[in-house]
């Protein structure tokens, strides 16, 4: 281990490298585009490139490797199951976690039994996914809808709901209809919570003062369908709001904490909701909007663009959000039909999208975990990581959830704990992350060195600077593990 002389090393060695992160990150610049199209698809669509995968892709072809993604079983992987079962809270239902993990009073806190452990287990659990799923496309598709459905996981009866919410909620409907999605999403506790859905009711019906909560139908156009722009009025946010009161949950002193719909608390007058008329009707009033708002034109091009602006560029082509809104139009929101459309885009593998994204700090740990070929034995520590870095899961507090443009992802200030924590991983030093040191050893020196060890990391052509740091390192004899440290600390791997 290298720690005390690690930062002078740095400074004294790649001053190019962490200089050029730097002006990436601060203006949004990238560095020379890979030609690399199997790296440029593994780096979007899965949480970062193995030599292992890159073969695969090449042997089978891209559209047929992201048809077998797409229709890949989401529970018939034996060896991730094997490494989740360290995590016992992700198959309890919420009763389960209610009895276990009960609220406790203050001065007799056991944090073996606290419900902070829920979600700690939850997001240790999403790093194993991340780095060693064979389904990858589903999981960085539940990252990508676990923050366009954003809640905050660690308060109030969310605490003990928020299993549940990514395990029945999120996960069965990410490669499937955008409706079935939207209506699960609506129905959640986790939601209902968040949102302030569950204390909305019809005017009087909870005594005095009593009424609709404009929250969850503001956030629902504004962030969940139809899009800021997307044509609806504050008399739509009204009547929406109308359409679903009396969708709340149970008390946890019930012993659980699900949703239920509550006749006496609805409104069930008619409501006018953009254009249309809602008739009068209990609980199919709701799922009649969520329904309008599903199909809505409005709905696809916000989604489209969304998606796109994830998978493509912060500033999204625009022929292929219009080929992505069509997919999802055709389709009645099929989103496995949509993400098919969208990876075998001819914009989607064109030169000028390669590199022109940032990871955000859940992508750059993930990818430098499977990088380096780490076995991962305990997440938790590599979640607390990504939260250091800025990413903390199920703890975005606004409903916009975390920011993945350039300007939020990192700073320039920040890039410096990004090669600290380059620096754990690849030496083997982060808790839970077993790592074989010695892969390195036979890279050499000079130019073919460094060439030979950037390309088993990165799996793309890199920028002179680049090259030129780490043979220098290697030069002044800086450690193998070092050297990989820089490469995970390189723009080139910062960039997707």
């Amino acid at each position: 281990m290298e720690r005390a002389g690690f930062w002078p090393r740095v400074h004294r060695l790649v001053p190019a490298v962490v200089v050029a992160v730097a002006v990436v990150m601060r203006r949004g610049e990238v560095a020379a585009a890979s030609t690399d199209a199997v790296a440029h698809l593994l780096n979007r669509a899965t949480f970062g490139p193995t030599a292992e995968l890159v073969d695969e892709v090449r042997r089978v072809g891209t559209t047929a490797w992201v048809d077998a993604q797409l229709n890949a079983a989401p529970d018939a992987d034996a060896a991730l199951d094997q490494r989740l079962a360290a995590y016992s809270t992700l198959t309890m239902s919420t009763a389960e976690l209610l009895a276990a993990y009960p609220e406790q009073q203050a001065g007799m806190r056991d944090p073996a039994t606290s419900p902070a452990r829920i979600r700690a287990e939850l997001v240790a659990a999403r790093i194993v996914r991340g780095v060693h799923a064979t389904a990858q496309l589903r999981e960085v598709l539940v990252d990508f809808w676990a923050n366009h459905f954003n809640v905050y996981g660690s308060e109030g009866p969310t605490r003990w709901t928020i299993t549940a919410y990514e395990r029945d909620t999120l996960r069965p409907y990410v490669l499937g209809r955008f409706e079935d999605l939207l209506r699960a999403t609506a129905q959640s506790p986790a939601m209902l919570y968040y949102l302030d859905n569950y204390v909305s009711v019809a005017s009087g019906a909870r005594g005095e003062g009593s009424g609709i909560n404009e929250n969850y139908a503001r956030e629902l156009m504004e962030l969940h369908t139809l899009g800021v722009h997307g044509g609806y009025t504050q008399e739509d946010v009204e009547a929406v709001a109308h359409t679903l009161t009396g969708w709340t949950i149970t008390a946890p002193r019930a012993g659980t904490i699900d949703f239920q719909y509550v006749p006496r608390f609805h409104d069930p007058s008619p409501q006018a909701v953009l254009g249309s008329t809602i008739g009068r009707g209990q609980m199919d009033q709701g799922t009649s909007v969520l329904h309008a708002l599903a199909t809505h034109p409005s709905t696809a091009a916000f989604i489209a663009r969304k998606l796109v602006q994830r998978f493509v560029n912060d500033e999204p082509p625009a022929s292929l959000v219009k080929k992505v809104e069509e997919a999802f139009l055709s389709t009645h929101g099929d989103l496995s039909a949509v993400m098919r459309t969208l990876l075998t885009a001819r914009e989607f593998s064109s030169t000028r999208h390669r590199a022109a994204k940032l990871k955000a700090p859940l992508e750059f740990v993930v990818s430098a975990l499977r990088a380096v070929g780490a076995d991962m034995t305990n997440g938790w520590p590599a979640a607390r990581l990504v939260g250091l870095l800025g990413q903390s899961l199920y703890e975005a507090v606004p409903p916009t959830g975390w920011s993945e443009l350039a300007p939020a992802v990192v700073s320039a200030s920040g890039m410096l704990s990004r090669v600290d924590a380059a620096q754990r991983i690849s030496a083997g030093t982060l808790e839970g992350a077993t790592v074989d040191t010695t892969q390195w050893n036979g890279t050499g020196t000079g130019r073919s060195g460094a060439t030979k060890l950037l390309s088993s990391i990165l799996f793309r052509r890199t920028s002179k600077a680049t090259r030129q740091a780490i043979q220098h390192a290697a030069e002044a004899n800086a450690s193998p593990t070092l050297q990989a440290a820089l490469v995970l600390a390189s723009p080139e791997f910062q960039q997707q």
